[in-house]
């Protein structure tokens, strides 16, 4: 963990584990992830999703796993169904910056685990931890206007749009609309 974050002692643990939700927890990830994970990263509808959409070899995966491990301005998870234990996705803080409190946000979930509440349950896990024990005040993030069910997710936890950066993506042959959306600590909807 960040050593620059205290704990804010106005919102005291209650509920759940700090990264863990309803549904999923998040966790470290682990060698044994890469194998697993990889091949739903690599699915083009996944990709379709995600800034840097290009596949990855096992190694190339392994290797950006590595290297999120030591960067000190973000904060990678691997998520985890709490009914089955086994990685659907990867979700993450970056671009942390402790003299604002802010950070943006990114996540991915494997195709055969959407629609069932894990990307929610996943983005409502890693607010709630950002504000309550990283004291961030803001979380941002982008998103393509072609990824409806992404915002819909975003706006379920209190996301709100706040720009749009008009033909900001060049995905599936046109270019796309990125939507900038923005969540303030006083803002989150926990559940």
């Amino acid at each position: 963990m960040l050593q620059f974050y205290a704990p804010r002692m106005a919102t005291p643990y209650t509920g759940n584990a700090p990264l863990e939700g309803s549904l999923v927890r998040l966790r470290a990830r682990e060698p044994s992830d890469p194998s697993q994970l990889n091949a739903m990263f690599d699915d083009p509808d996944v990709l379709a999703g995600l800034q840097l959409a290009m596949p990855q070899s096992l190694a190339g995966f392994r290797e950006w796993m590595a290297a999120t491990r030591e960067r000190e301005s973000q904060e990678v998870f691997a998520i985890e169904t709490l009914a089955e234990r086994r990685a659907v996705g990867v979700c993450g803080l970056e671009e942390i910056d402790a003299r604002t409190r802010a950070a943006e946000y990114g996540i991915w979930i494997g195709k055969p685990f959407w629609r069932n509440g894990y990307g929610t349950d996943a983005t409502r896990t890693i607010c709630r931890f950002a504000f309550r024990y990283m004291n961030l005040q803001r979380i941002g993030l982008h998103v393509y206007a072609t990824n409806e069910n992404a915002q819909r997710v975003y706006e379920r936890v209190g996301f709100r749009r706040e720009g749009v950066e008009r033909r900001g993506m060049f995905l599936g042959g046109r270019h796309v609309d990125v939507i900038e959306m923005g969540l303030l600590a006083e803002d989150f909807v926990e559940e």
